[in-house]
């Protein structure tokens, strides 16, 4: 993925219902589990790989690591299911509980 992408990202508030779009440039290469999100000269959040979202506030995404945390704070998780049969690691751990998320493992065998 050599060339650049440019995508949409919607804020909004509530109370007011404004609406406001920026652009969103991704630059560089996908390394092995994150995007570099670049606005300008500034870093910004970087989400796990393959995140999406599935329904309103239900999302999905490859296993996240410390430079994705920020950008799963924007999110206001409540509940994260893990379904690696190996142990959650510990900075992971850490994340959750200072964000009071909740961890449920199902330890699935396989990869499909």
């Amino acid at each position: 993925m050599g060339e650049d992408t440019k995508t949409k990202v919607k804020e909004s508030q509530e109370e007011g219902r404004q609406e406001m779009w920026r652009s969103i440039e991704f630059v560089g290469s996908v390394e092995k589990w994150a995007l570099t999100v670049v606005v300008g000269d500034e870093l910004n959040f970087i989400p796990p790989l393959n995140f999406a979202m599935v329904d309103n506030g239900v999302f999905r995404s490859g296993f996240p690591h410390s430079a994705n945390f920020s950008f799963l704070q924007t999110l206001n998780l409540r509940s994260i299911i893990y379904l690696c049969p190996e142990p959650y690691p510990e900075a992971n751990t850490e994340f959750l509980k200072s964000n009071e998320i909740r961890l449920f493992q199902f330890g699935i065998e396989g990869y499909k």
